[in-house]
């Protein structure tokens, strides 16, 4: 599996709770709705990871995205539907709430070490 990994800063101009709730409750189902099924199809799985404060200081990224793709033709479809006029909403949506100047994102191939979900 492809997995895409988003390290996201919010902008300056907004707090970290309305960073995740506009990522969350705007941005995320904006994308659904402005993917084709063919590409959605492609994608095994889309979480939204909302840095949590513990202690005194920040955290580094408010926010860590993972798509999970099926195969790397899959993230191939993906990544031209995204930088393409279709996908373009989609990216001028995330000036709305997030630094991109400060995005860092990394493209994996997955590999499983321990996987206890099918536990009880």
């Amino acid at each position: 599996m492809i997995k895409v990994l988003a390290m996201l800063k919010r902008k300056s101009n907004i707090t970290s709770e309305e960073f995740s709730k506009y990522w969350f409750e705007k941005h995320g189902p904006l994308a659904l709705k402005l993917q084709p099924p063919s590409i959605t199809a492609g994608i095994k799985y889309y979480i939204q990871n909302h840095a949590i404060k513990l202690g005194k200081s920040e955290p580094p990224y408010d926010a860590v995205a993972e798509t999970v793709f099926y195969d790397l033709d899959s993230f191939w479809k993906w990544n031209e539907w995204y930088f393409s006029e279709a996908g373009k909403p989609l990216r001028d949506d995330e000036e709305n709430f997030m630094d991109t100047s400060r995005r860092v994102i990394v493209i994996t191939d997955e590999r499983v070490v321990l996987n206890n979900s099918n536990q009880a």
